[in-house]
């Protein structure tokens, strides 16, 4: 499944992709229990909620009553942590990121992959840490000297439906490709970074464990200048947009 989070008049709302639309997943479920947010649903007990999820995009006589018409989407879970980064500002797809609080070294950016944590858990196996994967999306990492931004999206897709080996990814730079690849060629290996967190501390449903720069997909570039747009594509996961916002200049007392 491609989980996607939307805005509907101001709350945040649980959707899923079909195709290109986007539709109401708690309303195509049809049930009163069903997660309303992606929240929820990460720290709800899926089993039946995702077989749930699953029959009902499998009514497609139905879908068309749900779909969401121009859905605005937000960045897909709001996480407890993110591995702990001091991220000031968590943005989604086609949203400005807030300029760097200060003009200290030069802004970069660079490419990830993210895995959002769906179960508790402490010590795991390598066996454990794949299990307790909700799902995958993309992220944009930026930095002036700490970490100040980040960017998650479109979708969180769901392990059934990602193979990290066969996944291509490509980036491009105000709309000119910068670099591609696939994740086989970069040696990705979220299970394990999970594996060995879990050793450290507790995991906490809806956690987000990034990647590590994607190589040379996403090696850190340096001094976007404010306004430039990054985006991101792989295939089943789909479009990250990110622009970089402008710092209001001073205005200078007469």
């Amino acid at each position: 499944m491609r989980l996607v989070t939307y805005d509907r008049r101001g709350h945040r709302r649980l959707g899923a992709f079909v195709g290109a639309k986007v539709v109401d997943l708690p309303g195509l479920a049809g049930h009163p229990a069903f997660p309303s947010t992606m929240e929820a649903l990460v720290s709800s007990k899926r089993g039946t909620v995702l077989y749930a999820a699953r029959a009902a995009l499998d009514r497609t006589s139905e879908i068309p009553d749900w779909i969401v018409p121009r859905p605005k989407l937000l960045v897909p879970i709001l996480p407890p942590s993110m591995q702990e980064e001091d991220y000031r500002s968590l943005v989604g797809p086609d949203e400005l990121v807030p300029p760097p609080p200060s003009s200290n070294g030069d802004t970069t950016f660079e490419v990830e992959l993210a895995a959002i944590v769906g179960n508790a858990g402490r010590k795991l196996t390598i066996a454990e840490a794949k299990k307790a994967i909700f799902g995958y999306t993309l992220m944009i990492h930026w930095s002036n000297g700490d970490d100040f931004s980040a960017a998650l999206g479109p979708c969180i897709l769901t392990p059934d439906e990602f193979e990290a080996r066969h996944a291509e990814v490509k980036v491009k730079v105000n709309g000119r490709l910068w670099a591609k690849g696939t994740l086989a060629e970069q040696k990705v290996n979220l299970p394990k970074m999970i594996m060995q967190a879990s050793k450290m501390a507790e995991l906490v449903p809806g956690d987000v464990y990034s990647s590590g720069t994607l190589g040379r997909i996403g090696q850190r570039i340096k001094g976007p200048k404010p306004g430039s747009e990054i985006e991101v594509y792989e295939k089943e996961i789909g479009t990250l947009k990110a622009r970089l916002g402008k710092r209001a200049r001073r205005r200078i007392a007469s």
